[in-house]
């Protein structure tokens, strides 16, 4: 039986009058690629940076490791990583120095073993090299370590940005449209490096609009409508679901 992971409870979220997230229930489990799909402005973004600590609920609770509403930094060393819609990696600075940023969680050191340039540094800086390494070898970048990601092509971008969230060593990997912008050759190769994901015992929640890459990796999938949940299953029963084509084709439509 997969454990659950995470809980979201009745989880809100309100702008002004504006209710962007209401009374969405959900579980995250173990080992298991969740979908999250909905029209444009359904809050599926809204729901994620609730899940990653960027946005704390109006109402309701997100309960990771028995934390309530945990802040961002906690929920990163509780093993929540994530990866964003519009790609945020540092400029000027190489493949490596971006992945390396994901890694400060776990860096075993302190500002006097920094200053001083102590073995205990020297040693957790080595580990953390070598861990990069390797992530990046998991996402087809094993090589350019060197290369500044301003001249990187998008699909080699958000694979970065991927590599570093992977370097938290996640339970749960957050995906913000992560196909956004690609040709189809490149969407399932990004479909691919998802399901290695769970294969490798990392829950995903996938945020996606790309329909075909969506069904292709989903064990279940979340649908969601002005903030509110209007069906969650799995993929092939949520394809024929009359509320589902509604929302997507206003009732004037097949699945």
């Amino acid at each position: 039986m997969k454990e659950v992971l995470a809980d979201i409870q009745q989880v809100s979220v309100r702008f002004g009058g504006l209710w962007a997230v209401r009374r969405v229930d959900l579980q995250i489990r173990s080992d298991e690629i969740l979908g999250i799909i909905g029209p444009n402005g359904a809050g599926k973004s809204t729901l994620l940076n609730v899940l990653s600590g960027l946005q704390r609920p109006s109402e309701g609770s997100f309960v990771v490791a028995g934390r309530v509403n945990p802040p961002p930094w906690v929920l990163a060393s509780l093993g929540v990583g994530r990866s964003f819609q519009t790609v945020r990696l540092l400029r000027g600075g190489t493949v490596m120095e971006n992945v390396l940023v994901g890694g400060h969680v776990h860096a075993d050191r302190n500002l006097v073993d920094i200053l001083f340039r102590r073995r205990v540094w020297k040693r957790s800086e080595q580990q953390l090299v070598e861990r990069a390494r390797e992530v990046l070898n998991f996402v087809d970048m094993a090589g350019q370590e060197s290369v500044i990601a301003d001249h990187l092509s998008l699909q080699e971008r958000r694979r970065v940005e991927m590599a570093r969230a992977l370097m938290i060593r996640p339970k749960i990997l957050l995906l913000d449209e992560p196909t956004a912008g690609f040709n189809p050759q490149e969407s399932l190769q990004m479909a691919d490096l998802i399901v290695r994901c769970k294969e490798a015992g990392i829950a995903v929640v996938l945020v996606e609009h790309n329909m075909r890459v969506l069904m292709r990796v989903a064990e279940r999938v979340m649908v969601m409508d002005n903030g509110e949940k209007i069906a969650e299953g799995l993929p092939e029963a949520i394809a024929r679901d009359k509320r589902v084509v509604e929302a997507y084709l206003g009732g004037a439509g097949g699945a």
